[in-house]
């Protein structure tokens, strides 16, 4: 029988069950990573090196997610028939996922950092045994129908996780950058997702601007996104998906819709400047005075770029003392998991 199930169905949720792995393994358990193919989400697990089963794909349209939630549920089962029940699911948030484990009556640990995803958390928060979110949301997810009784909450940020755990192996692309003066990493909006809305930055007018500065890395999150930059020059796009926490020390800003990359270059000491998400994780570290900024003028944004680009070898903050002082999700995560390893 499987001790504990891993389900991926975003990068994170892969670069954060990198983290879980070395840890469950070493206890001793058993593991499946299922994944869902979207959004570079088995790029990155092929990346780290992680087998997986792919289990579904993604929905674009409101239709399409519904029924693509269905056949995954469906395959999960189908899945289970063949190996056996696992002991306990982790997962960061995916419906299906959750729904099966519930009907089966699988105990449920689940890691957030995203109650703006409204949608999945009305769906699934009455569902699970454990939430294991940060400190700065407090118990707010209790609105979403689980009780503040099993919120668990730890002082710190998800991605604290795998920064401590650097890749040997660089990337070929960082040989592209080694004789650019100034080097600006940005992301765009997650615009296919369910919570993407009220974007008001006009991105590649951005882009644009940005790249009359310095050399700009935009990293897609479709491939449609390379067509829409075609014509801006300046602009280096990865041929292939890439750990972005790997690039990052080479970068002198990031500019990004937030989330993740916006996260890990703020933790890093690379200013930051987001241009559509100021949640409160992205409160919560500017509170603890890592370089992290939000404006969604684009004046203001290339204002601000050129401050810190003249800055030259200045720019860049040390945060190992206030990084250091930030807990990690994982030895929560593990314990939780842990209390269902051993039954039978």
């Amino acid at each position: 029988m499987v001790d504990v199930w891993l389900d991926a169905v975003t990068p994170k949720d892969s670069l954060l069950i990198y983290a879980l792995l070395p840890a469950l393994k070493e206890k001793g358990y058993d593991t499946i990573v299922t994944a869902k193919r979207q959004t570079q989400t088995t790029d990155v697990l092929e990346l780290l090196g992680i087998s997986y089963t792919c289990v579904g794909k993604y929905g674009e349209t409101l239709r399409e997610k519904l029924v693509e939630e269905q056949k995954r549920t469906l395959e999960f089962v189908k899945l289970f028939d063949k190996i056996g029940l696992p002991k306990v699911l982790w997962t960061h948030g995916d419906v299906s996922a959750i729904r099966t484990a519930f009907g089966l009556q699988i105990p449920i640990v689940y890691s957030n950092d995203t109650p703006h995803a409204v949608h999945v958390a009305r769906l699934v928060c009455p569902l699970v045994d454990w939430l294991i979110a940060p400190i700065c949301f407090g118990k707010s997810w209790s609105k979403f129908g689980i009780p503040k009784s099993k919120i668990v909450l730890y002082d710190g940020v998800e991605e604290v996780a795998w920064l401590t755990k650097p890749i040997a192996k660089k990337p070929d692309f960082l040989e592209a950058l080694s004789e650019k003066e100034h080097i600006i990493l940005f992301r765009n909006v997650e615009y296919k997702a369910s919570y993407c809305r009220d974007v008001k930055v006009d991105v590649w007018q951005l882009v644009e601007e940005l790249s009359r500065i310095a050399t700009v890395i935009y990293l897609p999150r479709y491939e449609e996104e390379r067509r829409s930059l075609k014509g801006i020059r300046n602009v280096l796009v990865p041929d292939k998906p890439l750990l972005t926490f790997q690039i990052l020390p080479y970068v002198d800003l990031v500019v990004g819709s937030g989330g993740t990359i916006c996260r890990e270059s703020a933790l890093l000491g690379i200013p930051t400047i987001n241009f559509h998400f100021w949640d409160a994780v992205a409160k919560y570290l500017h509170r603890k005075n890592f370089p992290i900024y939000f404006s969604t003028r684009i004046k203001e944004i290339l204002k601000l770029s050129h401050a810190f680009l003249r800055k030259t070898n200045e720019h860049k903050m040390n945060t190992r003392r206030i990084f250091e002082k930030l807990e990690s999700p994982m030895p929560i995560t593990i314990c939780y998991l842990e209390k269902y390893c051993h039954r039978k």
